[in-house]
């Protein structure tokens, strides 16, 4: 797991545009690349620029770590943790998310980020549950997720339909932003957003097409509700819910009213 500088940009957007600060964990030990080339290393070189006015990418970069966190550090956050089920990385909190969370880490995190963890976790119901439960109320998780053409990265590509099923419907999460990313430098600001299913009944439509030969990273920005979740637990898809909704309940065969059956 790494931080080119498409997502670096994005991250910097992120926090900055909605404020973040506090207690900030990332799944897996993010390590630095930065700038690659092209629209994308222009991309953060005008990130910077906006938001962290003063700084250059050299001053993000720790040159004494291969690691992210003085990056993280230089956005304003007060403590930065990394959590890995092992600690090959020299994570500072080992944690197996498909396992029961311990008291100690519920309500611990004002951010949490996501840069590529989740879909490596076979149990994914079971980890989002623990993000959730990590999260302080009012705290807001950052995903940037393989999405499309990442065949055999993971378990899993993580869809729109997710963010806005599970997330925002089953656990009331305000969804903060939404993007469709693909990772090839050139594409760097050819992102697409996303209709949402809770609103319009049907599943996610793109606001414009996507590059075909790029792989696509969702990201987006959920923030927990201050009063526990909203829903009930349940989790499916929006346009199949609408049909169920809609649909006309079965002839009653006892009734002698469901199709060919005749009347005296």
């Amino acid at each position: 797991m790494a931080l080119p500088d498409t997502l670096c940009a994005r991250l910097i957007e992120t926090v900055k545009t909605h404020r973040l600060s506090g207690n900030f964990v990332m799944l897996g030990r993010q390590r630095w690349i930065g700038s690659r080339k092209g629209a994308s290393a222009q991309l953060l070189t005008d990130t910077i620029a906006r938001y962290l006015p003063g700084l250059s990418e050299a001053d993000l970069k720790d040159p004494q770590s291969i690691y992210s966190e003085h990056f993280i550090r230089k956005l304003g956050f007060d403590t930065v943790d990394s959590m890995d089920m092992s600690d090959f990385e020299g994570a500072s909190l080992v944690q197996d998310l498909s396992k029961p969370l311990p008291e100690a880490l519920h309500h611990h995190f004002d951010v949490v980020y996501d840069g590529g963890t989740c879909e490596h976790i076979f149990d994914l119901p079971t980890a989002f549950r623990n993000l959730n439960a990590m999260l302080r109320p009012g705290g807001t998780l950052i995903g940037h997720s393989p999405c499309n053409g990442w065949i055999n990265h993971g378990f899993y590509q993580i869809t729109p339909e997710m963010v806005f099923g599970f997330w925002q419907r089953t656990l009331g999460y305000e969804v903060l932003d939404l993007k469709l990313q693909p990772m090839l430098p050139n594409f760097a600001n050819a992102f697409a957003t996303t209709t949402n299913p809770n609103d319009t009944g049907k599943r996610p439509r793109l606001s414009r097409q996507l590059p075909l030969n790029s792989p696509v990273m969702l990201l987006y920005v959920v923030r927990k509700p201050l009063e526990g979740s909203q829903g009930d637990g349940s989790v499916y898809q929006t346009d199949y819910m609408r049909k169920w909704d809609d649909a006309q309940p079965a002839p009653d065969a006892d009734t002698g009213t469901g199709a060919g059956m005749g009347t005296e």
